[in-house]
């Protein structure tokens, strides 16, 4: 649903997206200025893993670095929130070239987005979109295995 609105494009999906809702341009709109979704906090880890957020940290549970970016306590308190916002550039600026990105802020806090090439904590759209791929891909046949 993330890439559809990122995209404008229907839902490409064959796994547990209830199409009811996605299918009608009344109940699922597309090119809209705002979205707002909600969820509960225990599926916001669901939803950072299924993006691949934070997948640059090396977990080592003998020992704890200043540098890791997944912080529990900080990711999933009560009340968390993540913000996926589509930014629109019409000339370069700090680094960044004029074009369509994406980026992301988790509780506040801008992420790199490194698995897309993130150049400061913004994707290209095309980029981000890319690196999405398992769920473009139905979840490269994962969703099957659940009902074999």
């Amino acid at each position: 649903e993330l890439i559809a609105r990122l995209t404008g494009q229907a839902v490409q999906d064959e796994t547990s997206t209830n199409h009811t809702l996605d299918s009608s341009s009344k109940t699922f709109p597309l090119n809209r200025t705002f979205y707002a979704d909600f969820s509960h906090d225990n599926q916001m880890v669901a939803i950072y893993a299924a993006m691949g957020l934070f997948n640059d940290t090396v977990l080592d549970p003998t020992a704890i670095s200043a540098s890791r970016t997944w912080v529990n306590s900080k990711l999933v308190p009560f009340n968390a929130r993540m913000i996926v916002e589509k930014v629109e550039c019409t000339r370069a600026t700090h680094g960044v070239s004029k074009g369509t990105f994406v980026r992301v802020l988790v509780n506040d806090a801008f992420q790199p987005l490194a698995f897309c090439g993130g150049v400061s904590g913004m994707c290209t759209l095309d980029d981000f979109v890319q690196s999405q791929a398992y769920s473009r891909n139905n979840g490269e046949g994962d969703w099957e295995k659940c009902f074999s």
